[in-house]
């Protein structure tokens, strides 16, 4: 019977991309990876992996074994939450990640009353991005991520997570208070042929504004490249230029910002909650999970009614 160890270390070499790196993440050594993925080669009688250089891909042999090792170890977590359950004591730590200036406030509100329904779980914060947030948490470094997804939310599940929708909000053109537009009701992509744009190409957002420009039949004016949302309204809010951005991010400024819809462009901005498959089962993190979602699902509907 193979043995779960040595699946999690395909698993982490797949994730990886390397031995090495695997052995970093797992805390093994390098040596004693390379020789528990040998062994399980040999039990199995099949290659598992491709090496080239330092590099490693799975054979499609190896990427089945892996989607197998998810399902394996998502009824494992299941299995030792249940055994976990005896007091049904709603405590514990949550390590949780949230892009802190991405997300809307509402993420900060949804927590804070976790920590006020349930004094005993302790929640530690971690920023995170949208692109890593669910990586960490199927990883085991986050117990659970708050993240920003634009547009409609991928075809099927990730293996070993599950994810709730908390809510949605529009894209909007942010601009200062004083812009010709700030009085508008709406406004066109090709209205904003000549204005100064602040984006951040790194962002989904970011590459999303860019072909917006562009299928609008101009190159956009970059008055500024940022790493965050939050960052690029504010430069919005002191005259610095204009961006997109969803309705419910925070400013991060006293200035005033109007946001504008954007006719045509009806994309919105989904805010994902996600945590391990199995481990939602857990006291301390089902009681996390069904205090995010109501808190949210108040909020959203005072927020965006």
């Amino acid at each position: 019977m193979l043995e779960v160890r040595k699946l999690i270390m395909l698993r982490a070499v797949a994730a990886e991309g390397s031995i090495a790196a695997a052995a970093r993440a797992l805390r093994y050594t390098r040596s004693a990876v390379s020789q528990q993925l040998s062994s399980l080669e040999s039990e199995t009688g099949t290659a598992l992996v491709n090496r080239r250089g330092n590099r490693i891909t799975l054979t499609p042999a190896g990427r089945a074994l892996v989607e197998h090792t998810e399902r394996i170890l998502v009824e494992l977590r299941a299995a030792e939450t249940t055994l976990g359950r005896d007091d049904l004591t709603v405590s514990g730590l949550l390590r949780v990640g949230v892009p802190f200036r991405e997300g809307p406030q509402i993420m900060s509100h949804s927590l804070m009353a976790v920590r006020q329904q349930f004094p005993k779980i302790q929640i530690r914060l971690a920023a995170t991005t949208d692109e890593t947030g669910a990586d960490a948490v199927l990883r085991g470094q986050l117990d659970m991520a708050i993240i920003s997804r634009i547009g409609s939310p991928p075809p099927g599940r990730v293996p070993g997570l599950r994810e709730w929708d908390l809510g949605h909000d529009a894209l909007r053109l942010c601009v200062p208070d004083g812009h010709r537009l700030a009085r508008a009701g709406r406004c066109t992509m090709a209205e904003l042929r000549d204005e100064a744009w602040i984006v951040c190409p790194d962002s989904t957002i970011g590459r999303l504004t860019m072909a917006m420009c562009v299928s609008a039949g101009f190159e956009p004016g970059l008055a500024a490249t940022v790493n965050d949302i939050g960052t690029a309204i504010g430069l919005a809010g002191i005259g610095w230029g204009i961006t997109i951005a969803p309705e419910l991010t925070p400013a991060g400024t006293n200035l005033q910002v109007t946001r504008i819809p954007i006719t045509g462009v009806d994309t919105v901005r989904h805010s994902v909650l996600i945590v391990r498959d199995g481990e939602h089962l857990s006291p301390y993190i089902a009681a996390a999970i069904t205090a995010v979602r109501g808190v949210s699902a108040q909020r959203w509907a005072a927020a965006v009614g």
